[in-house]
């Protein structure tokens, strides 16, 4: 009797295995989908924070600035040797003194929690209650997750910067992204990933 008992866990275990694969496959279209579609209307909020990394997140988020759909912006994760003005140099939007007055750069930032973790901090510092998050499609989703982990009560819309050469899918590169990625975005969005510092800390090293 023990070897058929054995035999319908073995199966059991089998079609645990494969639901959950074909759940995570399934789940991996819908975000490769979702990547190439997703055009999220533009926002009007009181902040702007855009994470570095694609080529014009940057240049993208200071137009929403300069269009008066947030107040302040912030650019985290820049080097800690980049100035403004080295921004400026390679950006191919002029930017006014009142721009330049209303730009912060967070230094401090090396990941997608370190990104969430500075923006908290001059989200509390600038008493904001809404904020625009710009990045590129296939990391927005995360993005969003981590930053909202700390920002509960602030009203936070996401925005696409679509000019990154990683959001096709012509190269291996490209699926080797948004394979990786998609991965991160289920363990931030389950919670097997997310930045342990407490709150409290967030108001230290104010930007």
């Amino acid at each position: 009797m023990d070897k058929p008992r054995s035999k319908s866990k073995w199966i059991l275990l089998l079609w645990g295995m494969l639901t959950i694969f074909l759940a995570w496959g399934g789940g991996f279209v819908l975000f490769v989908i979702d990547t190439l579609t997703y055009y999220p209307p533009t926002p009007t909020a009181q902040g702007i924070v855009v994470l570095t990394g694609g080529a014009k997140r940057i240049d993208t988020a200071i137009q929403l600035l300069q269009s008066n759909h947030g107040k302040y912006l912030l650019i985290s994760g820049v080097q800690p040797t980049t100035t403004l003005q080295d921004i400026e140099r390679v950006s191919s939007i002029k930017l006014t003194q009142s721009n330049r007055n209303h730009i912060t750069l967070g230094h401090n930032a090396t990941s997608t929690m370190g990104n969430a973790v500075e923006t908290a901090a001059w989200v509390h510092y600038h008493h904001l209650d809404s904020l625009i998050v710009v990045t590129s499609s296939y990391h927005i989703r995360r993005a969003i997750v981590e930053i909202q982990s700390l920002l509960d009560n602030v009203d936070i819309y996401p925005y696409v910067s679509r000019s990154d050469k990683q959001e096709t899918l012509s190269h291996l590169h490209s699926i080797r992204l948004l394979f990786l990625e998609y991965n991160k975005f289920i363990a931030a969005y389950t919670g097997l990933i997310h930045t342990t510092r407490p709150k409290e800390d967030l108001l230290k090293n104010i930007p």
